[in-house]
């Protein structure tokens, strides 16, 4: 199993969870102004304007801010992509954390089509989130072989092969 893997995933689900709790404290802190600033111009007439996003219809659902959702979702990623998640041998623990990344990549989807078709703006702030989340995705799809779960299917399948510590050398 590699390191760099588990600190990876770790360290992108805390920056997630900074910038959708950040969205969330703004959109109740002030709900006609959810975000203080907008990085790139914000709430101008161009494509960049984070304050029409953040203020538009699809910006809730069930009567929650989306940014509450993704700020629930990161909890659970940096608990289920801590380096001791990540070495759990559980089969349980890595098909969730699969089973994560694919649900909140098709929900990013969801968010990137509502604002490039329907608001026809985006925001910086939730691209932002948009962006680590695909950065979780291809990490967690390409790392299969990096979960305790699969190290530990190795460790059994090579133990009955004869190839344990001194069996090529018995003594």
């Amino acid at each position: 199993m590699t390191r760099w893997r588990p600190i990876t995933t770790f360290v992108v689900s805390i920056l997630g969870l900074a910038v959708a709790t950040y969205l969330t404290y703004g959109h109740y802190a002030n709900p006609a102004h959810p975000v203080s600033s907008c990085p790139l111009g914000g709430s101008g007439g161009g494509t960049v304007n984070c304050e029409l996003v953040l203020t538009s219809g699809w910006s809730s659902i069930l009567g929650l801010p989306v940014a509450l959702y993704g700020a629930v979702f990161f909890v659970f990623m940096v608990i289920i992509n801590s380096p001791w998640a990540w070495r759990s041998s559980s089969l349980l623990i890595a098909r969730l954390r699969l089973a994560a990344v694919i649900g909140g990549m098709g929900m990013v989807l969801y968010l990137v089509g509502v604002e490039l078709l329907a608001l026809k703006h985006i925001c910086i702030w939730c691209t932002s989130v948009h962006f680590l989340q695909f950065v979780l995705f291809m990490l967690v799809i390409t790392g299969w072989e990096d979960t305790g779960y699969a190290v530990s299917q190795w460790d059994t399948d090579t133990a009955g092969a004869g190839l344990e510590v001194g069996a090529l050398n018995p003594t």
